[in-house]
Formats: structure tokens, C-alpha cells, sequence
């Protein structure tokens, strides 16, 4: 059978239609055939020479791309532990201590690594081939340090943001105890420690506070993002006893001298502290007959006893050397240090002695130099506290103890103003006048 089939419909068989080809020349509306667009293209380039009498040229344009400053990198990431220091968690994670030193150099007149803490962060970059490319130190959302490459140098950016200063005032009235009375006016702890170190060469905090003595202070605040971050200063201390005001002002003259001053220039510190450690309670005083627990006997008891739990830190009443460092008799563990103007002060019974401290050391006062114990003849744990001027024992909670240096003379006006101004400022804040002590 030949020819084309027949397929029924609805009206009956009727022959497919055949449909026709189109073709294959330009179809720049059914697709776009290669033909055609050759023939388009012909069309233009044949119009462009003869518009342009066949001036056109082609010019190719080729950018240099610098490749130099591309480097591999690989970055480390870490965090300081509790006792590393810079250089040992570095070469813990590998790198080498000639990269830690290069990064110490670059840390140079921006920021001491012996002063980065626990917890401080860091990100540190190298090329290919090992060489520091960056190191960033961040101690805090707000504080940050960067030693980076420049060329063949490294270079330091201390990339910090400012806190907001605050300057707060505080006063109020002892209610119980110092400390809690303080703490309910809002006072931050760090604060209240360095009020009490102020003024402690004059109050006895421990054994003098009373109920309805006043306090008042000027002290420095920093504040991040509403939310206070740290304290500085305290600009100006007060703390009156029934009947005496003791007070001092901060004050840092041209020659960068620094401390704190009564109103007529006077230091407020003293050649000795009044109490080498923080005690209970005073178990034996100063006194030329005492009954011996142990011995019963009466003998004098040239110096003072405190009771305090063994451990206890014992401090370095003043600055000095240590003349003596060991076992003595029935004192026990024993330290005696001699100071300037023909001061000694002792510490007997204790449990042991600080790291470094033996016969020919140099201490500063408030300096750790051991811990209260029940050595030799004691019958529990506490400090026997001795001082000698000039060769005689004295009692070292009522004897006078020399000023530490004054203002110096050329700076005296300078001093009187800016302490006005504090005074002015804490009146203002505190809403009562204050009149502190000018002895």
C-alpha cells in the first residue's frame, strides 16, 4: 500500500496536510540561526567602514594586576589560660619565640604583654611561609591592640575606644559596721578599700568606727555602653570621728609627684601603717605587765597582738630591709625589718614567710611578707606586732609616727586650688558643706 495513510475524523477520513518547511536563511524573529546573524554582522561591518571610511582600528587595553600584596594567610586564634603568659601560650600553639619577641617589639610604647591576663583573646596572622602579618590583642569590647606588618617593619595601634569618665560622690552615716554601711550607699568594694587605705594612717577602721561616725568621697567612675566598667581614684576622702575630721585630697604636682594631702599640703601617709594585716580583734595590748598564758608570769608585753585566723597575710608596715628572717625562740617564725628614721618593726609567730623574703631584703610598705601562725610560745594564732624607735619599744597604735613628704613649697598654691575645686565639687554633689581636717 502506497501513499499517505488516511486518519478518520469527526468529519470523516480526510488527508494530513503537509507543513511546509521554512527556511534556513535569516530568521532574526524564529530563533536567531547562525546564518543570519553572520549575515547581520556582515551588513554592519560593511556599513561602519564605509561611514568611517575605513579609519576604524581595534585597540586592546590590558590592565596590570599586582599580585605583591597577595599572601597566603593562616590565622590562629587563642585565648590566654589561667597562669600563661604571651610567650608560652604562642609556643604552645607553634609559633616560634622569634614571632613572639617581633610581636613584644611591636607591643613597644602601646602596651606592657607582662600585664595580659586570663581570658585576654587574640588573632595572629602569617604568610605562606611563616612571617607575622598581623597580631591583635583584645583585652575587652573596648580595649585592643594591633601589631601589624609595614613592609619590613612592624608597627603598634592601640585601637581602644573611650570610656565615658564619671566623677560619683557619696556620703553617708556608719550604721553596724563601715563596710555595710558603704556597700547600702551604692559604693563599689574596690572603692571603699582604697577610702579606708587613705585614711588608715590616721583611723584605725578596724577598731575605731562607731555607730553616727560620718563618711564622705569624691571618686572616678568609667562607664561602656551604660554599664560601668571600672573605677579609678577617689579624688577626695572624709571620715569624721566624734570629735576629729580626717580627710585628703588627690593631688599629682608638675614633677609628677602624686599622693594624698590634708588642705595644708601635708601627706596623709605616714612613716608606718597603723596595723600590718586585717585582724578579729586585738587579743593582748601594748603594756608593761602582762600574765604570760603560757608561763604565768608577769612580764611587759612591748608590743600588740592580733588575732586573726592562721594564714592570714602580714604586710610590711613600711619600706625597709629585712635584718632578720627566721627562727627566734619563743617568738617563733620571726621578721624583723629596719626602716628610715631609726624605726624596726617585728612580727613574731608566724606561720611563714612570703616568696623572697629572708635577711637583706628590700621591702615596700604594704608589701606581703608572711602569714599569721601559732609558732614558739603562743597559745593560738595571731601576730605579735613590735616597734622600736630609736632602740625603745613603743606602742605602735598611739605613738606618732612621722608624715610621709609634704606638697613641696613651689606647688602649694596650685595644691590649695584644685583641692577647693574638689571641695566645691563634693559640696555641690552631696549637697552639704564639708569642712576636712587641715592638721
Amino acid at each position: 500500500m502506497s501513499g499517505p495513510i488516511q486518519r478518520k475524523y469527526r468529519g470523516g477520513f480526510q488527508q494530513p496536510k503537509e507543513t511546509p518547511r521554512r527556511p534556513s536563511g535569516l530568521r532574526l524573529f524564529y530563533g536567531f540561526r547562525i546564518p543570519g546573524l553572520l549575515l547581520i554582522a556582515g551588513i554592519l561591518t560593511f556599513l561602519l567602514f564605509h561611514l568611517f571610511g575605513g579609519q576604524t582600528q581595534a585597540k586592546t587595553t590590558t590592565q596590570e594586576i599586582d599580585f605583591t600584596d597577595y599572601r597566603l594567610k593562616c590565622r590562629l586564634c587563642g585565648e590566654i589560660k589561667q597562669n600563661e603568659s604571651l610567650y608560652i601560650s604562642l609556643t604552645k600553639a607553634g609559633m616560634s619565640p622569634k614571632m613572639v619577641h617581633d610581636i613584644n617589639l611591636g607591643f613597644k610604647d602601646i602596651f606592657d604583654p607582662r600585664k595580659i591576663l586570663p581570658g585576654d583573646k587574640y588573632n595572629l596572622d602569617t604568610d605562606n611561609v611563616g612571617n607575622l602579618l598581623r597580631f591583635e590583642l583584645e583585652r575587652s569590647p573596648w580595649e585592643r591592640y594591633c601589631v601589624r606588618r609595614d613592609g619590613e617593619n612592624l608597627c603598634g595601634v592601640k585601637d581602644t575606644i573611650p570610656l565615658t569618665y564619671v566623677i560619683r560622690a557619696a556620703k553617708g552615716e556608719v550604721k553596724n559596721t563601715l563596710w555595710e554601711s558603704m556597700v547600702n550607699e551604692g559604693i563599689p568594694a574596690e572603692v571603699i578599700l582604697r577610702f579606708t587605705d587613705i585614711l588608715s594612717f590616721n583611723v584605725d577602721f578596724l577598731t575605731e568606727t562607731r555607730d553616727g561616725q560620718k563618711f564622705s568621697l569624691l571618686y572616678e567612675e568609667y562607664i561602656f555602653q551604660g554599664q560601668v566598667i571600672n573605677v579609678g581614684r577617689v579624688i577626695a576622702a572624709e571620715y569624721s570621728l566624734s570629735d576629729t575630721t580626717y580627710g585628703g585630697i588627690f593631688y599629682v604636682d608638675p614633677d609628677s609627684t602624686s599622693g594624698y594631702y590634708t588642705l595644708n599640703g601635708k601627706n596623709t601617709r605616714k612613716a608606718l601603717l597603723r596595723t600590718p594585716l586585717s585582724f578579729r580583734r586585738i587579743s593582748s595590748n601594748f603594756t608593761k605587765a602582762r600574765f604570760h598564758p603560757i608561763l604565768k608570769i608577769y612580764r611587759p608585753h612591748l608590743g600588740v597582738d592580733y588575732a586573726a585566723p592562721s594564714g592570714t597575710p602580714v604586710s610590711a608596715s613600711g619600706s625597709g630591709t629585712v635584718t632578720f628572717a627566721g627562727w627566734k625562740g619563743g617568738f617563733g617564725n620571726f621578721i624583723e625589718i629596719k626602716h628610715e628614721g631609726n624605726i624596726v618593726t617585728q612580727y613574731g609567730h608566724l606561720k611563714g614567710y612570703a616568696r623572697g623574703i629572708k635577711t637583706g631584703a628590700k621591702v615596700k610598705q604594704g608589701q606581703l611578707i608572711g602569714y599569721v601562725g601559732s609558732t614558739g610560745l603562743s597559745t593560738g594564732p595571731h601576730l605579735d606586732y613590735r616597734v622600736k624607735v630609736k632602740g625603745e619599744f613603743v606602742n605602735p597604735l598611739r605613738y606618732a609616727f612621722p608624715d610621709g613628704p609634704p606638697v613641696k613649697d613651689k606647688y602649694l598654691g596650685d595644691f590649695k586650688t584644685k583641692a577647693s575645686e574638689y571641695l566645691a565639687l563634693l559640696n555641690v554633689l552631696t549637697r552639704e558643706e564639708i569642712v576636712l581636717n587641715s592638721q
